[in-house]
């Protein structure tokens, strides 16, 4: 796992800060700097890299790259004081240490481009990010206490395409690599058209889904079994199918290995419940595609005749209405931070969270593409950048747009 950094001006005289030292704990990913050479070239910047070195037992590797700007506006000392700097990096992660991590699912196009570069699983950290992570950290140090609808959650939203997904990712990243214990959604979608359905005991309102939450359970406890260890159980319970009983002395590991195919649904239910309650570690609720949740299932009443498929209120799902409500969900030592997809409409999720709550997820500025096809020359997957007057025609086609950005050179290239 490596970090690349640079600092990038946004606009005249405005830059943004991203917390470095929250990322680049060295404590996590190590402190072993490695050369690494390039070069930008802009019309008005002018680029550099300088190469640092620090010696370290770490096996982990910390690739560091600092863009100075030749710009009057960031030079001139009267103005000094008025610029903040975003620190830009790429997160590079193996492929094992990524599905470790995030799991295995990936959308189509993300996953074309970690193929086809061939250099790890390597994302842009962007703005988006870092607001995120610095988010959490504030939550955290004020020991998840919540004063309003804001401090329950973020939302990552933008137009499809602009990389929602990947700064989610990347937050969920690094929650888990700072010890948060971290429920990863990677799909909302698969929570509403997963599986069969049938009767749920514990709430006769709501539908079972065997299907999803077992495969959940089982993916969960494989990314998570050190943490569930050492997480007594808080509620008192029994799981009516299989006999099993919660008590003090068992863990959350205890509860959810035991799980069961025709049980899995009555194992989420009280998982959920004794999330709640965990304050061994901070909670990280993270989903993906969230605005699913706020529009009927793929699913119709198996109890009323004349319901239709797709007709089925996401509410009547038992794994959807545990993770539906975001605005005041009842996880005491955590929070939940979610991204929006272009699939569905958005005005149904609108309606519910705050506006304050909603995190902007832009599309590329033409630094963010040049960052982007210096990374492509440097994994071999184009020869050489296009000159500047070609640059500034693909992102004007794109309209900036990452994704279609990347359908440009899947052309071209």
């Amino acid at each position: 796992m490596s970090f690349i950094r640079g600092v990038c001006k946004l606009s005249k005289n405005i830059r943004y800060t991203g917390s470095t030292h929250s990322i680049l704990n060295k404590s996590v990913i190590g402190t072993r700097i490695s050369k690494f050479n390039s070069t930008i070239t802009t019309t008005t910047t002018t680029t550099t890299t300088n190469n640092n070195n620090n010696n370290s037992s770490n096996n982990n590797t910390l690739a560091s790259r600092n863009y100075s700007s030749t710009t009057t506006s960031t030079t001139n000392a009267t103005n000094q004081d008025k610029i903040t700097e975003v620190p830009y990096q790429f997160l590079s992660l193996t492929n094992e240490q990524w599905e470790l991590a995030l799991g295995k699912e990936l959308p189509k196009t993300t996953k074309d481009f970690f193929d086809l570069t061939k250099k790890n699983r390597t994302t842009l950290l962007r703005k988006p990010a870092f607001e995120t992570i610095q988010w959490l950290s504030k939550m955290k140090e004020q020991l998840f206490y919540k004063e309003s609808p804001k401090d329950y959650c973020r939302v990552l939203d933008g137009v499809g395409g602009s990389g929602k997904s990947i700064a989610l990712a990347q937050a969920t990243f690094w929650a888990q690599q700072q010890n948060w214990l971290v429920v990863y959604i990677p799909n909302a979608h698969t929570f509403i058209n997963n599986g069969t359905l049938s009767h749920f005991d514990i709430n006769p309102l709501l539908f079972a889904q065997n299907n999803l939450t077992f495969n959940f359970i089982k993916q969960f406890v494989e990314i998570n079994h050190a943490k569930l260890k050492q997480i007594k159980l808080k509620t008192k319970f029994k799981i009516e199918l299989t006999g099993w009983e919660s008590s003090p002395n068992k863990t959350l590991y205890d509860l959810l290995s035991s799980a069961k195919f025709d049980s899995a649904s009555d194992t989420f239910y009280h998982f959920k419940r004794e999330l709640n309650s965990v304050y061994e570690f901070p909670i990280l609720v993270a989903i993906d595609g969230y605005n699913f949740f706020h529009r009927p299932s793929e699913y119709g009443d198996m109890y009323d005749p004349a319901s239709n498929l797709g007709s089925l209120p996401t509410d009547r799902l038992m794994a959807a209405s545990l993770f539906k409500n975001i605005i005041s969900h009842q996880i005491s030592n955590g929070v939940v931070i979610a991204s929006t997809t272009d699939v569905i409409p958005k005005r149904e999720m609108y309606k519910v969270i705050p506006q304050e709550s909603i995190i902007d997820v832009p599309v590329f500025s033409i630094y963010e593409f040049k960052l982007l096809i210096n990374f492509l020359v440097e994994c071999e997957y184009i020869d050489r950048a296009p000159n500047q007057e070609t640059i500034e025609y693909y992102w004007q086609l794109s309209s900036g747009n990452p994704r279609e950005l990347w359908k440009i050179f899947r052309i071209l290239h």
